[in-house]
């Protein structure tokens, strides 16, 4: 299971990440994999997280 700043991490970096409308960005207002909405509650549906987490350790 990945951490909380993981999560926001990748969701920075993450040119996938998506929320639904303006409503949840100001639900959400701080960026993670946990208000994505390709994110099922335990992994990335589209299956981008460890490859983007990777590459945040690259640099």
């Amino acid at each position: 299971m990945a951490s909380k700043e993981q999560l926001m991490a990748v969701a920075r970096s993450c040119s996938y990440y998506r929320v639904e409308g303006m409503h949840n960005l100001l639900t959400y207002p701080e960026r993670s994999c946990e208000n994505c909405l390709n994110w099922d509650g335990e992994r990335c549906k589209i299956n981008v997280f460890d490859n983007v987490l990777t590459g945040l350790d690259q640099t």
